[in-house]
């Protein structure tokens, strides 16, 4: 599965999970509801306390404590009258049904309904999971770097950052920074650094894949930046970028987009 196509995958299962949540959610209440009167509960209670508290919760407390007395309708005034009950404590009618085994029940098809979407919500929730490690786990997979890097790339201590991203990922493998990003707001940035030993022999590697652009990789050094490589924009890959402007010790990169979407890529030094 390609790097474009898991984002897809990941939006369509919280799509199907959310639906089939509130289908759950809907189906168990309306059972719920039915059932409560059936045994003499509040049903109004239980559709509450499925609503506000959980629905898994509602059905595991209602089946064990909810369902102790059965109520039948009486065959007099039609009012719910308890299974055990000589005689109807609305009309006085005899309860023509005293003393007589309850008839089996079969699982109400709300119930079923309820449980099986209950079954592809949780399921959705575990494939949505495992998209989500995938992607990460495919950040970066195009670098076009064979072995690990001589002057390693690592992630930055602390960066503060605004806006929003969706389906991000990034690591720093055998000094080699990986990167993925499906979709941001404008400014939204990664950080990293390294720590320079000969500007004039080492050349900085970049090969990033996206749609659209920007997408700036900022070089800096002691808070000035260095600079500015827009790779949305570049002809061949990867991009080759030398540090002879840069002196021995700590360079700070930042990888900022601007409007590009479906990023992926690699960053090293060699």
């Amino acid at each position: 599965m390609t790097a474009t196509a898991l984002p897809i995958v990941f939006f369509l299962m919280i799509f199907l999970c959310m639906a089939s949540s509130l289908a759950f959610l809907v189906l168990l209440a309306i059972w719920l509801y039915r059932d409560a009167k059936l045994h003499g509960q509040d049903p109004v209670l239980w559709v509450l306390i499925c609503i506000f508290a959980s629905p898994i919760i509602a059905l595991i407390f209602y089946l064990a404590f909810g369902r102790k007395q059965t109520m039948l309708p009486c065959q007099s005034c039609q009012q719910p009258i308890p299974h055990t009950a000589q005689y109807c404590e609305h009309c006085g009618a005899a309860n023509s049904q005293y003393g007589q085994p309850l008839p089996r029940r079969k699982m109400n098809g709300l119930l079923k309904g309820a449980i099986a979407t209950g079954a592809v919500s949780l399921l959705s929730v575990v494939f949505m999971f495992v998209a989500l490690f995938a992607f990460a786990m495919n950040a970066g997979g195009g670098s076009q770097m064979a072995g690990s890097a001589s002057v390693p790339i690592r992630g930055a201590s602390f960066t503060v950052n605004s806006g929003w991203a969706l389906v991000s990922a990034e690591n720093h493998s055998e000094g080699v920074w990986n990167f993925s990003l499906s979709k941001s707001s404008n400014g939204y940035h990664m950080d990293s650094t390294f720590t320079l030993d000969d500007p004039n022999s080492r050349t900085l590697m970049a090969s990033a894949d996206c749609t659209g652009g920007p997408l700036l990789l900022n070089i800096s050094q002691d808070g000035q930046l260095v600079e500015s490589i827009d790779l949305s924009r570049a002809e061949t890959q990867p991009v080759a970028i030398p540090l002879d402007g840069c002196t021995a010790g700590p360079v700070d990169l930042q990888l900022t987009n601007e409007g590009a979407t479906d990023i992926s890529g690699s960053i090293w030094v060699e």
